[in-house]
Protein backbone atom coordinates (compact mmCIF):
# COMPACT_ATOMS: atom_id res chain seq x y z
CA UNK A 1 0.00 0.00 0.00
CA UNK A 2 1.40 3.38 -0.86
CA UNK A 3 0.45 6.10 1.15
CA UNK A 4 2.05 9.93 0.42
CA UNK A 5 0.59 11.87 3.11
CA UNK A 6 2.07 15.45 3.68
CA UNK A 7 1.25 16.60 7.44
CA UNK A 8 1.84 19.97 8.33
CA UNK A 9 1.50 22.37 11.80
CA UNK A 10 1.16 25.28 9.52
CA UNK A 11 -2.38 25.87 7.78
CA UNK A 12 -0.55 26.99 5.02
CA UNK A 13 -0.17 23.36 3.43
CA UNK A 14 -3.21 21.65 1.76
CA UNK A 15 -4.28 18.21 1.69
CA UNK A 16 -5.10 16.22 -1.50
CA UNK A 17 -6.20 12.76 -2.01
CA UNK A 18 -5.35 10.59 -4.41
CA UNK A 19 -7.92 9.70 -7.47
CA UNK A 20 -8.84 6.19 -7.23
CA UNK A 21 -6.96 4.45 -10.68
CA UNK A 22 -5.36 7.64 -11.72
CA UNK A 23 -1.92 7.43 -10.73
CA UNK A 24 1.24 4.62 -10.61
CA UNK A 25 4.14 3.47 -8.66
CA UNK A 26 7.09 1.87 -11.18
CA UNK A 27 10.49 0.85 -10.70
CA UNK A 28 12.92 0.85 -13.58
CA UNK A 29 16.36 -1.41 -13.30
CA UNK A 30 18.54 -3.10 -15.52
CA UNK A 31 18.91 -6.94 -15.84
CA UNK A 32 21.86 -7.94 -17.98
CA UNK A 33 22.28 -4.46 -19.30
CA UNK A 34 18.76 -4.41 -20.40
CA UNK A 35 15.81 -2.08 -18.92
CA UNK A 36 13.74 -4.17 -16.27
CA UNK A 37 10.87 -2.21 -15.19
CA UNK A 38 8.11 -3.24 -13.21
CA UNK A 39 5.36 -1.35 -11.31
CA UNK A 40 3.52 -2.09 -7.44
CA UNK A 41 -0.62 -2.37 -8.30
CA UNK A 42 -1.42 -1.72 -4.89
CA UNK A 43 -1.62 1.57 -3.38
CA UNK A 44 -3.21 5.00 -2.49
CA UNK A 45 -2.15 8.38 -1.81
CA UNK A 46 -2.79 11.78 0.23
CA UNK A 47 -0.80 14.55 0.06
CA UNK A 48 -0.32 17.91 2.06
CA UNK A 49 1.16 20.07 -0.16
CA UNK A 50 1.00 23.91 -0.80
CA UNK A 51 3.49 25.05 -3.87
CA UNK A 52 3.77 28.63 -2.23
CA UNK A 53 5.13 27.20 1.12
CA UNK A 54 6.48 23.71 0.17
CA UNK A 55 8.32 24.03 3.71
CA UNK A 56 5.53 23.88 5.54
CA UNK A 57 4.37 19.98 4.22
CA UNK A 58 5.88 16.47 5.08
CA UNK A 59 5.58 13.80 2.60
CA UNK A 60 5.56 10.09 4.03
CA UNK A 61 4.47 7.13 1.77
CA UNK A 62 4.61 3.74 1.69
CA UNK A 63 4.56 0.65 -0.94
CA UNK A 64 2.58 -2.83 -0.30
CA UNK A 65 6.34 -4.83 -1.45
CA UNK A 66 4.18 -8.06 -2.50
CA UNK A 67 2.40 -5.69 -4.62
CA UNK A 68 5.06 -5.56 -7.22
CA UNK A 69 4.57 -6.96 -11.09
CA UNK A 70 7.10 -6.88 -13.53
CA UNK A 71 5.16 -8.51 -15.91
CA UNK A 72 7.20 -12.13 -15.88
CA UNK A 73 6.10 -14.47 -12.95
CA UNK A 74 9.79 -15.76 -12.90
CA UNK A 75 11.14 -12.51 -12.01
CA UNK A 76 8.06 -11.20 -10.01
CA UNK A 77 9.06 -15.03 -7.70
CA UNK A 78 12.76 -13.77 -7.23
CA UNK A 79 11.56 -10.24 -6.26
CA UNK A 80 9.66 -12.28 -3.06
CA UNK A 81 11.77 -13.83 -2.14
CA UNK A 82 13.88 -12.91 0.67
CA UNK A 83 17.27 -12.01 -0.63
CA UNK A 84 15.49 -9.38 -2.61
CA UNK A 85 11.73 -8.10 -1.15
CA UNK A 86 11.36 -10.40 1.54
CA UNK A 87 7.35 -8.93 2.31
CA UNK A 88 6.52 -11.65 4.37
CA UNK A 89 9.09 -10.14 6.89
CA UNK A 90 8.87 -6.48 5.62
CA UNK A 91 5.28 -6.07 4.29
CA UNK A 92 5.89 -2.13 3.41
CA UNK A 93 8.45 0.28 2.23
CA UNK A 94 8.33 3.55 3.70
CA UNK A 95 9.37 7.12 2.81
CA UNK A 96 9.18 9.98 5.00
CA UNK A 97 10.57 13.52 4.39
CA UNK A 98 12.10 15.65 6.66
CA UNK A 99 12.56 18.58 4.55
CA UNK A 100 10.93 20.18 1.16
CA UNK A 101 12.68 22.21 -0.77
CA UNK A 102 12.18 24.43 -4.24
CA UNK A 103 14.66 24.09 -6.58
CA UNK A 104 15.83 26.82 -9.52
CA UNK A 105 14.13 25.27 -12.20
CA UNK A 106 10.69 24.81 -10.34
CA UNK A 107 10.45 21.49 -9.43
CA UNK A 108 11.15 20.67 -5.74
CA UNK A 109 13.43 18.37 -3.54
CA UNK A 110 11.74 16.12 -0.63
CA UNK A 111 14.74 15.10 1.22
CA UNK A 112 14.35 11.95 4.00
CA UNK A 113 14.63 8.59 4.62
CA UNK A 114 13.66 5.11 2.65
CA UNK A 115 13.36 2.40 4.69
CA UNK A 116 13.18 -1.01 2.87
CA UNK A 117 13.61 -4.24 4.24
CA UNK A 118 13.76 -2.89 7.45
CA UNK A 119 17.23 -0.85 6.33
CA UNK A 120 17.21 3.27 6.29
CA UNK A 121 18.86 5.67 4.02
CA UNK A 122 18.57 8.91 2.88
CA UNK A 123 16.70 9.55 -0.23
CA UNK A 124 16.15 13.09 -2.06
CA UNK A 125 12.55 12.73 -4.54
CA UNK A 126 12.83 15.34 -6.88
CA UNK A 127 8.83 16.20 -7.70
CA UNK A 128 6.99 17.91 -9.77
CA UNK A 129 3.73 19.57 -8.61
CA UNK A 130 0.96 21.26 -10.78
CA UNK A 131 -2.08 22.21 -9.25
CA UNK A 132 -5.71 24.07 -10.57
CA UNK A 133 -9.07 24.32 -9.39
CA UNK A 134 -9.21 21.47 -6.10
CA UNK A 135 -6.93 18.80 -8.20
CA UNK A 136 -3.42 18.38 -8.92
CA UNK A 137 -0.80 16.06 -11.02
CA UNK A 138 2.03 14.81 -8.58
CA UNK A 139 5.25 13.45 -10.42
CA UNK A 140 8.27 12.15 -8.45
CA UNK A 141 11.47 10.56 -8.83
CA UNK A 142 13.88 9.08 -6.88
CA UNK A 143 17.36 6.65 -7.30
CA UNK A 144 17.75 3.29 -5.17
CA UNK A 145 21.14 1.74 -4.54
CA UNK A 146 19.63 -1.65 -3.81
CA UNK A 147 22.89 -2.90 -2.28
CA UNK A 148 22.74 -0.09 0.44
CA UNK A 149 19.65 -1.84 1.82
CA UNK A 150 20.75 -5.33 1.35
CA UNK A 151 18.68 -5.80 -1.78
CA UNK A 152 19.16 -8.66 -3.80
CA UNK A 153 22.72 -10.28 -4.95
CA UNK A 154 26.03 -8.64 -5.26
CA UNK A 155 26.34 -9.11 -9.37
CA UNK A 156 26.04 -6.05 -10.51
CA UNK A 157 27.43 -6.21 -13.73
CA UNK A 158 24.40 -9.12 -14.07
CA UNK A 159 21.63 -6.81 -11.62
CA UNK A 160 22.72 -2.98 -12.11
CA UNK A 161 22.40 -1.27 -8.43
CA UNK A 162 20.99 1.72 -9.34
CA UNK A 163 16.81 1.44 -9.62
CA UNK A 164 14.66 4.63 -10.79
CA UNK A 165 11.18 4.62 -8.99
CA UNK A 166 8.43 6.55 -10.75
CA UNK A 167 5.55 8.10 -8.86
CA UNK A 168 2.81 9.96 -11.08
CA UNK A 169 -0.50 10.52 -9.17
CA UNK A 170 -3.37 13.10 -9.94
CA UNK A 171 -5.16 14.23 -6.46
CA UNK A 172 -8.19 16.55 -5.82
CA UNK A 173 -8.62 18.30 -2.82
Amino acid sequence: LVIFTSISTKAEASEWILIEDEGNVRFIGALEGAAFRGRFDVFSAMINFDPANPGDGKIIGEVKMNSADSGDAEYDEYLMEPDWFNPEDFPNSRFESERIETLDNGTYAAHGKLTIVGVSQPITMIFEFESSEGQAKFSGTFEVKRLLFGIGWDATNWIANEVGVQIELKLQQ
